[in-house]
């Protein structure tokens, strides 16, 4: 029986993917420089600091990588402070669970107070017991993230289902005992591999929503 619920934020929860994955095209057009045509697949599997760096050599850039990672970090806190939403789906089965008294957490790649901001601002904030992120613990290659996001909840893997939108995620989850519920998201291009590794795969949220005893017993 399942009794607790970890998510990821971005690609999961909130519709978050292509701010993330246009951030350095976004910003190279707020300082009125013109980015190429590639330059969102030449970035998206670097870090924040690599875009940063790259961005400068790149483009010239008249400023250090700190100060590209600031701005950075500027234009992602008023996104999830004012902008982001949900996905499909995300609001209904987050109160289906909580009607259900399932404890639930965070698991995250990126900033955790910012996405506990957004959480408030959409009104579920207090449906969790707390976030934990990579930063801290290390990529979702290793679980320590997942576990760190059940010790918040006092929680056991095999009590706990994790919602996931990437492959690699759920490889992770499911090695260290958790259950695994994916979701498709654009970022994510192994479809078919996540519906394989999963223990549920959903289109959207919805589907989990519509029937969540289908995750929990």
């Amino acid at each position: 029986m399942i009794k607790c619920a970890i998510f990821d934020l971005d690609g999961t929860l909130l519709d978050s993917s292509e701010m993330w994955r246009t951030l350095g095209t976004r910003y190279l057009g707020l300082i009125n420089v013109v980015p190429d045509n590639d330059l969102t697949e030449k970035l998206f599997e670097m870090s924040l600091p690599e875009s940063a760096r790259y961005l400068r050599e790149k483009y010239r850039l008249p400023y250090s990588v700190e100060e590209i990672m600031r701005h950075f970090a500027r234009m992602t806190e008023q996104f999830y402070k004012e902008q982001v939403r949900f996905k499909d789906g995300a609001s209904r089965l987050l109160a289906q669970l909580h009607m259900r008294c399932i404890k639930m957490s965070i698991a995250t790649a990126g900033d955790a107070a910012l996405g506990m901001a957004a959480l408030t601002r959409l009104g579920v904030a207090d449906f969790f017991s707390g976030a934990v992120s990579c930063t801290e613990y290390g990529a979702k290659t290793s679980p320590e993230v997942f576990l760190a996001a059940a010790d918040l909840m006092y929680a056991v893997p095999e009590e706990t289902v994790v919602f996931e939108d990437s492959l690699h995620a759920v490889r992770t989850a499911k090695k260290a005992g958790f259950r695994t519920a994916a979701v498709c998201d654009s970022c994510e291009s192994n479809q078919k591999d996540l519906e394989r590794a999963a223990d549920f795969y959903a289109e959207s949220l919805d589907v989990y929503a519509d029937d969540p005893g289908r995750i929990l017993t």
